[in-house]
């Protein structure tokens, strides 16, 4: 489905939260969680700037998760925030969410499609969209990371309310 005002909630983690559960195990980060953890038992990280601090456990930029120590998560999710990122980022940043991740731990991502969502710059388009998200360049940002990794699922989401991309990666 395409992206509209009418189908786009604010809370686009409960779409996606149940794919979720099968990679559920142990200390789970939610990053850019905004208002709404996917989970309540997920420590939800934020800065804050869209939404305030409500529901944020950890104030932080995706960026920077120094407060976790290198291999002490077993799940690092988040749900439409890299494409806030300007892209020639994007693959420092997964390196950060990989550096916390255990070994044969997940990273998943949930992000616009591009093939459904307003392109930047267009009208409709969120402002704070750094680049167009597909299959393609979210690869691409992942092979330039420093980690091992694999894609051990990969949904095009576009039923009913969605117009999104999910990848579950696994740190290898």
């Amino acid at each position: 489905m395409t992206w509209s005002l009418a189908n786009s909630r604010n809370d686009e983690s409960s779409k996606v939260r149940w794919e979720l559960v099968p990679y559920m195990r142990g200390r789970a980060l939610d990053i850019g969680c905004g208002a709404y953890k996917v989970f309540p038992h997920f420590i939800g990280i934020d800065n804050g700037h869209h939404w305030g601090m409500q529901g944020v456990d950890v104030n932080a930029e995706a960026s920077d998760l120094s407060l976790f120590a290198s291999q002490s998560c077993d799940l690092v999710y988040s749900s439409h925030l890299l494409e806030h990122v300007p892209y020639d980022d994007v693959p420092k940043v997964l390196d950060e969410w990989f550096r916390v991740t255990k070994q044969n731990g997940y990273v998943i991502l949930y992000l616009p499609d591009s093939a459904e969502y307003p392109k930047c710059g267009s009208e409709f388009a969120n402002r704070d969209h750094k680049f167009d998200v597909t299959y393609e360049n979210i690869v691409e940002a992942l092979e330039k990371t420093k980690y091992s990794w694999d894609i051990e699922d990969f949904q095009v989401r576009h039923d009913t309310d969605e117009y999104s991309l999910f990848f579950v990666v696994k740190k290898l």
